[in-house]
Order: C-alpha cells, then structure tokens, then sequence
C-alpha cells in the first residue's frame, strides 16, 4: 500500500510545474503597441515640413515643391479651381515661380489633429525675390502621412488684401 501512494511525494513538485505551464500558455500574446500619438513632436514636423516648402520656393523649384504634396492632394487658391494630383500642382505652381513669386514666409497658428491626419491653421506672406509682397493671407492645411513623412493632402489659402478694382467702361 505504501508503494501505491508513492507519486503524491512528488506532487507539489507537479502543482508548481503545472501552475507555470498553465500561466505562461494562458496569458495574451504580448502585441508591439505602437507609441502614443504626440501632437508636441507632430507639430515640430510640420513646421520643420514648412521651412523646407519655403527653402524649396526660394530655389524656384516647382517640382520639389509639388512633392511637398501628397499624390491625392489638392491645392485650392483664390479665383482658381482646385488643382488635383500632383502633376497639376506643379503646374500651378510653376505659374506662380513664372510670375515671379520666389518667397514665403509661412507661419503655423495652431495645429490640431490625430496619428493619421493632421490640420494646421497658418499665416503667410508671399513676395518676390526683390522681397516685394505680392500677397499676405491665411491658410488650412490638412497634412496626411505618405511614406513616412507628413505631405499636404488638402492646402486651400486665402488672401486678406482686397479684391482690386476692376476699370470701368
């Protein structure tokens, strides 16, 4: 009888072995979690993302500046239609070079936003290389991020002059 009874010495032994198997299979597999969203860092990008866009300008460069958008974007200026892709972007934008506007001076009010879209509120001034102002206004940017960087998916400016007057007849 002694012999038959002989595995419960060992028992305790077996509880604990068991106990770990049972803790270490049960529990949820740990997950990478991705870092909090930071809007202190993200708003550090688009305003380092801002001085590259007037740098570019500055170099009259309408095809560096048009990949400052996203392949989705849209540009909406005053009395324009809105440009859509990037190609016509750059298109608008080499009007723009062509007509001699070379500066800006861009300016982030606010930005607000989540992990995957970001809107900005901002001023801005644009003038020639000569430094003549040619316009002075404020704008909404909604920046998207398109690989790995943050790009302009929706840009529409407006402009705080006055409308000039049109000559009569």
């Amino acid at each position: 009888m002694k012999n038959r009874f002989k595995f419960l010495s060992s028992l305790p032994a077996l509880v604990v072995i068991a106990a770990m198997l049972l803790t270490t299979s049960c529990s949820a597999p740990q997950k990478d979690t991705p870092p909090a969203f930071d809007l202190t860092a993200a708003k550090q990008e688009i305003e380092a993302a801002n001085r590259n866009f007037m740098e570019v300008l500055s170099k009259g460069d309408s095809v560096g500046l048009a990949n400052c958008y996203t392949s989705d974007a849209k540009f909406m200026s005053p009395n324009a239609p809105a440009f859509v892709g990037r190609s016509n972007i750059q298109t608008a934008i080499a009007g723009f070079i062509n007509a001699g506007i070379t500066k800006a001076e861009l300016k982030a009010v606010e930005v607000w936003g989540i992990a995957d879209l970001l809107a900005e509120e901002g001023e801005l001034t644009l003038a020639t290389k000569d430094g003549v102002q040619v316009d002075k206004g404020k704008y909404i940017v909604l920046w998207k991020k398109e690989d790995g960087k943050w790009k302009l998916f929706r840009d529409c400016v407006n402009s705080d002059l006055p409308v000039p007057a049109t000559a009569s007849k």
